[in-house]
């Protein structure tokens, strides 16, 4: 699909002072878009509960319809947390806007990447450690 008939919808950031509005917006936007939805968290460096229950109505939102939507983590921490509650079972989720608009076989193949290799972010590496990584799957 081009990535010009992607509607990109950022995520209402917790320190903004208008974020009541925001999240009615974004909702709005969900409810009435006919192209497919990037929902981007770039804006929010750590999801709480509050944002776990808005991005579960954004999903609520096009539930039924033929709208697509991928969320964008934006953060190690976010992916992490999506992952965790399972969000990622549900709608695809991306590290970047870029990935999240890249040919279907282009962003499958990275993301398979970005899933099995490469070192725990955070984490001391010891050349004489193994790290590995548990990789779950619906």
């Amino acid at each position: 699909m081009n990535p010009a008939e992607w509607t990109v919808l950022p995520f209402p950031s917790a320190s903004s002072s208008a974020r009541r509005a925001e999240r009615k917006e974004l909702l709005r936007l969900l409810r009435v878009s006919e192209s497919p939805v990037v929902v981007d968290f770039s804006g929010s460096p750590s999801l709480n509960g509050e944002d776990i229950d808005l991005l579960l109505e954004c999903l609520a939102q096009v539930a039924g319809r033929d709208t697509q939507v991928v969320f964008v983590a934006g953060s190690s921490a976010n992916r992490v947390l999506l992952e965790v509650t399972r969000v990622s079972s549900l709608v695809p989720v991306f590290n970047t806007i870029e990935e999240a608009l890249a040919p279907p076989q282009m962003a499958a193949g990275r993301d398979a990447q970005d899933s099995t290799e490469g070192p725990i972010e955070g984490g001391t590496e010891d050349p004489g450690v193994s790290q590995s990584r548990t990789v779950w799957s619906a």
